[in-house]
């Protein structure tokens, strides 16, 4: 159990390339969701068009 806390603190607190991938890869994750959920919500507040109709 021990070995399993200093892997997960030695892999946040000296980050390698695969952690960078990583995090770089959350990152492109929460902005595709991001988009996904902006292009749902109408452009403007007199937009009448539903997100299926654009």
């Amino acid at each position: 159990m021990q070995d399993f806390f200093e892997t997960i603190l030695s892999t946040f607190l000296s980050p390698g390339f695969g952690s960078a991938e990583f995090f770089v890869a959350v990152l492109v994750a929460c902005g595709l969701v991001m988009i996904a959920i902006s292009s749902l919500l109408p452009k403007t507040a007199s937009d009448d068009l539903e997100w299926w109709e654009r």
